[in-house]
């Protein structure tokens, strides 16, 4: 079984989209098999993606090769025709080599519709929020891992995939807003499935369960863009008082592996790439692959 897992922050500028590219090119490099999902409506791992794997621009796909699309079809589909069988359309996984496969979403979709268009056309019932999970469903199998990179938002869009994973991952700078902003997110995703899977008031929360599984488990927090000449213990002890304050019975585990801000590893994932010089994105997807204990 693939273990599906989002990376988020609603702050921006804390390196999500470079959490994605590292761990994608470490685990694909280790022999596991990794699809990378693009959620956010700028599309700027799939600029990426798109071209330096495949030298192209975003703007030089077709619509039917791009994420909006499903989205499209399938809000199309709810609203008309709900008996309709609609056929997987295949060319929106790409690739890069045989372990690492990616699915973009595109700004130029129908020349400007992108995923922020299509999820304000969705109403947060289990119709729409069911679309990725569904996507997600006919090839979960078909990979080790698959990493959805998430936008600083709360769209329907951004709740299916809280709902439709199994384990999630924060990273953040250490600062006081930063870690006021990872309690709030942390207690959105749980709100947001016991809103949905637990509420007995929601008289879908069965199906909902049934549908979605269990809670999305947050493996841990992981600091990025740490600067060598900054003292940090003060804001780090700030920040693990804010969490054992917050989440007294079971509070959130910080990784030991941290991410410094060097200029290598920004210019490499501009272009696709891991830095062959600076290994600390390294350190924290081995710290990851220990979770738990077997292996997730």
């Amino acid at each position: 079984m693939g273990k599906i897992v989002f990376i988020g922050n609603y702050k921006g500028g804390v390196g999500k989209t470079t959490t994605v590219v590292n761990f994608a090119n470490y685990l694909s490099k280790e022999e596991h098999k990794v699809l990378t999902i693009d959620l956010d409506p700028q599309s700027s791992l799939s600029e990426i993606q798109i071209s330096s794997f495949l030298s192209k621009t975003l703007a030089e796909l077709e619509d039917d090769e791009v994420l909006n699309h499903i989205f499209d079809l399938y809000i199309t589909k709810i609203k008309k025709y709900p008996a309709l069988n609609i056929p997987f359309p295949e060319k929106i996984i790409h690739k890069r080599d045989d372990n690492y496969f990616f699915i973009p979403s595109s700004l130029f979709y129908k020349k400007g519709v992108g995923l922020d268009t299509l999820a304000m056309q969705m109403l947060p019932n289990l119709e729409y929020l069911s679309i990725l999970g569904d996507l997600l469903n006919r090839f979960k199998n078909d990979y080790n891992y698959i990493l959805i990179d998430c936008p600083p938002s709360n769209t329907v869009i951004t709740q299916s995939a809280f709902l439709s994973s199994d384990y999630y991952l924060i990273p953040s700078v250490l600062d006081h807003l930063s870690t006021n902003g990872v309690v709030h997110y942390i207690k959105v995703v749980e709100r947001i499935y016991s809103d949905y899977c637990e509420n007995d008031k929601n008289e879908d929360s069965v199906i909902a369960k049934t549908i979605f599984g269990k809670k999305p488990e947050l493996v841990g927090i992981f600091y990025n863009l740490i600067r060598g000449t900054v003292n940090y213990e003060a804001e780090k002890i700030q920040f693990l008082n804010e969490l054992k304050k917050s989440f007294s019975n079971n509070t959130p585990y910080i990784f030991k592996s941290y991410v410094n801000n060097f200029v290598d590893i920004a210019r490499d994932t501009a272009y696709g790439n891991s830095s062959n010089y600076i290994k600390d994105f390294d350190s924290v997807v081995k710290e990851f692959l220990k979770y738990n204990k077997p292996q997730i």
